[in-house]
This record gives structure tokens, sequence and C-alpha cells, in this order.
């Protein structure tokens, strides 16, 4: 069955076709895979800027074990501890946007993520030595991954997250996201046509290597082509349209 996201080995022979080498000659196919990789998260990382979402996904704390970027997470982590103020997040999280609690008769508990761990509310809820009914939490993610609520909560919770993931790298076959590519059937899950900017950016890093004057011609090559993909972005606003006049 065909697949609709763009493959590994489609975009490598974008970039051997581009650097004038058919079958591999001075770049491996080792080469091109780590630059197609480097490639991949350097415009997710642009297309990001975008606010619009392309990147995020949810987990629940039932949803069982998982392979993200090649790590196991087992997403019963996300479970609501009695007693617990500290959990481990997913390995990919860059960003998390909205905490919802999944458990029966608990689907209006509060998570709150627009205060600081220093903000005095915050500090507050985490003096409190007892644990309290789940009602109203704060919420905050420190360090690395980790997301620290206050106060503790009395009760056992699942919960399901929404969060901007960092990986547009997938095994075709399982889904699982992967940290570098390690297949020519591997897939990129990327807006269109954000593609042809991972393979302008791996044909630029493959000429830097080759000392070729020419890796700056792709540079521009991938901004241009990110500048369009930003021009074009309408993909959730919300506000009225407005034609304004001539010379207004």
């Amino acid at each position: 069955m065909a697949v609709a996201r763009r493959l590994v080995s489609e975009m490598e022979t974008a970039v051997r076709t581009a650097l004038d080498e058919a079958t591999a000659a001075f770049f491996t196919q080792a080469n091109l895979w780590t630059f197609l990789t480097r490639a991949a998260h350097v415009v997710h990382t642009e297309i990001r800027k975008l606010k619009a979402d392309y990147f995020l996904v949810n987990l629940a704390s039932t949803d069982g074990s998982k392979t993200i970027l090649g790590e196991s997470y087992a997403a019963s982590s996300l479970a609501i501890v009695a007693g617990t103020k500290e959990y481990t997040l997913p390995p990919d999280l860059l960003e998390l946007k909205l905490i919802e609690c999944i458990t029966s008769g608990y689907e209006d508990v509060e998570f709150d993520l627009s205060k600081d761990l220093t903000h005095p509310d915050f500090v507050g809820a985490r003096r409190r030595t007892s644990n309290t009914a789940p009602t109203y939490f704060y919420a905050d993610v420190v360090g690395e991954r980790t997301l620290t609520i206050a106060p503790a909560s009395d009760t056992a919770l699942d919960l399901r997250i929404w969060y901007v993931s960092s990986a547009c790298l997938f095994v075709t076959s399982t889904g699982a996201s992967l940290k570098d590519i390690a297949a020519g059937t591997d897939e990129l899950v990327m807006p269109h046509p954000g593609y042809m900017a991972v393979e302008q950016v791996a044909t630029e890093l493959a000429q830097l290597k080759d000392s070729s004057p020419d890796a700056a011609v792709y540079a521009a090559l991938a901004q241009a082509t990110v500048s369009r993909l930003f021009a074009a972005h309408a993909r959730q606003t919300q506000d009225v349209e407005i034609v304004q006049g001539y010379l207004e």
C-alpha cells in the first residue's frame, strides 16, 4: 500500500540528485541519513514558530507502553498517585499544552498551567502538608520533562495530556517515533511542502562536508521554502477576514 507521507528513500534520492551523485560515492547512505535527520529537526523547529499545533499529540495514562524516540515509555507514568507531586513526562515533550482528567466522576478537575513554580499561589499550594481532594491543581513543567503539581492529591487519577512533540520521523510499519533515521522506509511527518526544506537543508549539510560553495544556495532555497509555508499559513485562524481598501 502506498504511504502518503514522504519516505526517507524518496528524500535520499532527491538529495543525491541535487548532489549529482546518483550512486553512493563520496556520500554514503549513512552520511545522507545523518544529514536528513539533522535537517528534519531544523525544519521542525522552524515550523513550530507558526504556533499552529502541527506537532500536537495526546497521550493518556491508560495507553500502556509506547516507543518514543527509541525509548520505552510507560504511559502510566502520567497517572496521579495519591501524595505524589512529581511525574515523568514523555521523552519527546517540548511544550505541555493541556492536562485533562479522564477518571470517571473527576472530569472537571482542573490543572492550571498558567503559573510558574515560583508564583506565590503555587508556592503556597506546595506548602500544604496534607493531601487534598482533587478539584484544582497548579501544574508546571520543570527541568527536562518533569511535571510538578500542587497540592498533592488524596486520590489516584488517570490523565490525558496534549503536548507539542519533538518527533517528526516515524517507523512506517509501527508508527513508533524515531530520534534518528534507521531505514529508507521511515517516514517524515511534516506539513507540505516542509519535506522540500528538509531535502534542501540536507543538501546544504552535504555540500558543507564537501566544502562546496553551493551550500549557501541550498540554505537560501530552504529558507525560501519555509517562508512560503509561513506565508500560506491559515490553519487555525478564527479572525474575521477583512479586505482593506486601496490607499486606506
